[in-house]
């Protein structure tokens, strides 16, 4: 899938009331504003906005090198979670910009 990604972050820690350790990532994309109208609830737009999808936590280096925001091509898997299928990013095919040498 390719889309303009924003940037990804990592958060991983001890959760304060269960006191179990977690490690999660997400990624940010520019998604198109969709109008809604359906009973009460009402929505008008135009652009974008920022959506986030769930990040494979150890793919997150693969990203590293990247100038964001930066049109990528992401790798997606489906995910079982709460019963529900969705997708995880599980990296990109895209290649980082090579750095230029100088020659000194």
């Amino acid at each position: 899938m390719k889309t303009q990604v924003l940037g990804v972050k990592r958060m991983n820690g001890i959760g304060k009331e269960s006191g179990s350790p977690y490690d999660m990532a997400s990624i940010f994309v520019i998604v198109p504003i969709e109008n809604v109208s359906k009973g009460n609830l009402n929505i008008v737009g135009h652009g974008y906005e920022v959506g986030e999808m769930p990040l494979e936590p150890e793919a997150i280096k693969q990203f590293e090198n990247f100038k964001f925001p930066c049109a990528l091509d992401l790798i997606l898997e489906p995910l079982l979670y709460k019963g529900k299928i969705s997708q995880i990013v599980t990296g990109t095919t895209s290649a980082p910009p090579v750095k230029s040498v100088s020659n000194g």
